[in-house]
């Protein structure tokens, strides 16, 4: 059920580097990072890769909220489910691959961010606390899935095009 201490050690002796990518504000902000930290602490690395999951679609969610919510919605689902998507609240009905894909489409992430992304998301599909397993995960590619996840997403700036355009606007 626990990871070994050893792994664990792979871990924080490597996770500073990908960390720093964070300013030190968002870090501080950033409480599925902490709780990430916290179950490899304890050895139960399927559990962090849930909460370093939850980070990422948590702050995709914040840039395409912030972008545009309803351009955002004409690329990332078919028709059918994009009459039932409205406004910003209406975001969580979309799942994750949908969340990533449109996020792809509307240039949020790059196609290459996207493939890793989309690996990430069926390894905490299958091989995490989301459902039931019996695999095994390393503390490298905790700390490889960490990097990808700050480089893609969760250390790229909030972009405030929009808000400036709707501001001005008003």
């Amino acid at each position: 059920i626990f990871v070994s201490v050893a792994e664990r050690a792979v871990v924080f002796r490597n996770v500073d580097i990908p960390l720093q990518q964070i300013d030190k504000e968002k870090r501080q902000e950033s409480v599925y990072l902490t709780k990430f930290l916290a179950a490899v602490a304890s050895g139960l690395f399927d559990a962090a890769l849930n909460y370093l999951w939850d980070e990422t679609i948590q702050e995709i969610r914040k840039r395409v909220i912030q972008y545009d919510v309803s351009y955002f919605y004409d690329n990332a689902t078919h028709e059918e489910k994009r009459k039932k998507l409205h406004g910003p609240e209406d975001i969580v009905k979309l799942d994750d691959s949908e969340l990533i894909q449109g996020a792809r489409n509307i240039g949020l992430i790059s196609e290459l961010g996207y493939k890793h992304l989309d690996y990430i998301r069926y390894m905490r599909n299958w091989a995490s606390a989301a459902h039931p397993n019996q695999n095994q995960l390393t503390g490298l590619q905790l700390i490889s899935w960490l990097e990808t996840c700050i480089k893609e997403v969760i250390s790229l700036p909030l972009s405030n095009i929009c808000l400036l355009y709707t501001s001005d606007a008003a």
